[in-house]
């Protein structure tokens, strides 16, 4: 058996658990390798099921071409066949490469689950670049790991069984073999930095330093394990942290450079690619502020938020506002995220049934000023007073549904009632019930 068909096969046999291995084909003569590979070992490892996947950036004039190659040279092996056309796009300005490569593995991402492995084609001179990318960006050492060549991935695994293999080899291969692939013309596009790299500076290296692939990609090999170490240490650090949310008292007492540490982990573990160096700063310097006056920090499409001495993430999203709306029925679906409103018959609870009947019943959003008198309390109680009282989230205050009969604010969601419009002992009621699984308010 080659070389590399066994470098493949030992990564398969290595993983637990998975009957399913996607192969991410794009036509070129590393994924076409990978692809020929699978093909014999499919006949040893009959228990997996492969299929092949091409994914169309929609960014060159030749990819519908290269997708009906691919789909012919995966018909010749028997492999099933699909091919996703995805918007890469760069929405964020993180450049044309990232944004396609972002969009690759989100579509790539819809075939994995847990049973599953996506096998990619990267291998050792494409871990060198990757390196010297990231030395060029400033990256720290989970950027200068590189790409590991087994990880999560969605509900499954991704798999780089060519990491260690050089260009050399897989071509040496290809050409043994008589495959045929498809070049794209764009890899000679030095505008972009892979391609300047690859073709103008990294021969230049090598000619001096035949072995830079190796030794580099034994460099990321260094930075992954002392990221791994680093995270378990951080992941210790964060026991006490809960889901979204981060305690400054967590944080502090530790050095500066150990509340870095657990801020990035703790972003890592919402699934967030590592910010800036300024952005963290930004989000550090959080911690000196008072937390009591609500604090923002976003960046792309996240944002870390400081309320009631905790770090919050929440994705960036459109401020979720209900306009008024009339409540006719038992339930009421509000917009966007914000839930459901029910409303059910007691006796003696709730807002009083005839009083509710004979008036319109409207749902709106806080505009500010409002007030409700609460049962066994003196006076009418300032909206904006209950809400700091009870913490909740200073960024949904405004998306919490307001019940009004006509123009009378007679209750808060399910949080307060007006004690003025209460079922009274014997009579019926409204009883009234949010359900809101998908927004969290306090």
């Amino acid at each position: 058996m080659d070389d590399l068909v066994n470098t493949v096969k030992q990564h398969l046999d290595s993983i637990e658990g998975v009957t399913k291995v996607v192969v991410a084909y794009s036509g070129g003569v590393d994924s076409h390798v990978l692809l020929h590979a699978c093909s014999i070992l499919r006949q040893q490892l009959k228990p997996l099921f492969f299929s092949a996947v091409y994914i169309d950036h929609g960014l060159h004039d030749d990819s519908v071409h290269w997708s009906e190659h691919c789909k012919k040279i995966t018909a010749e092996l028997g492999f099933p066949f699909h091919s996703i056309q995805v918007n890469a796009q760069d929405k964020h300005g993180d450049g044309p490469e990232q944004a396609a490569r972002v969009a690759r593995y989100a579509a790539l991402s819809t075939f994995i689950d847990k049973h599953s492995v996506l096998l990619t084609a990267q291998h050792e001179d494409d871990q060198a670049e990757t390196l010297m990318l990231q030395l060029l960006r400033g990256a720290g050492v989970d950027g200068l790991a590189s790409m590991p060549s087994f990880n999560q991935f969605n509900a499954g695994f991704i798999s780089r069984p060519l990491l260690r293999v050089s260009k050399q080899h897989i071509l040496h291969y290809a050409k043994n073999k008589g495959l045929k692939w498809v070049e794209d013309s764009s890899n000679y596009d030095v505008s972009y930095d892979r391609n300047f790299l690859r073709q103008e500076v990294i021969p230049l290296i090598q000619s001096r330093w035949p072995a830079f692939s190796k030794t580099t990609a034994r460099s990321a090999s260094h930075c992954a394990e002392a990221s791994k170490v680093l995270a378990e240490l951080s992941k210790e650090l964060l026991s006490d942290s809960v889901g979204h949310e981060l305690s400054i008292q967590l944080l502090a007492g530790n050095k500066e450079e150990t509340q870095r540490l657990m801020i990035r982990e703790w972003l890592k573990t919402q699934g967030v690619r590592l910010p800036s160096k300024k952005i963290l700063q930004q989000i550090q310097s959080m911690l000196k502020i008072d937390s009591n006056k609500p604090t923002l920090i976003a960046w792309a499409d996240h944002q870390v938020r400081l309320f009631d001495n905790r770090l919050f993430y929440t994705p960036k999203t459109e401020q979720l506002i209900l306009h008024k709306v009339k409540w006719c029925g038992e339930v009421l679906t509000l917009p966007n995220l914000l839930g459901i409103l029910t409303r059910t018959t007691a006796v003696g609870e709730g807002i009083d049934k005839a009083l509710w009947d004979s008036s319109t019943t409207s749902v709106r959003y806080r505009l500010g000023g409002e007030r409700i008198k609460l049962v066994k309390r003196s006076g009418s109680k300032a909206l904006k007073k209950l809400l700091n009282e009870e913490k909740i989230f200073p960024w949904v205050r405004d998306s919490i549904p307001l019940i009004y009969l006509d123009d009378h604010l007679v209750a808060v969601a399910n949080l307060w009632l007006d004690e003025r419009f209460l079922a009274k002992e014997g009579e019926q009621g409204y009883v009234i019930e949010w359900d809101h699984p998908d927004w969290r308010i306090k």
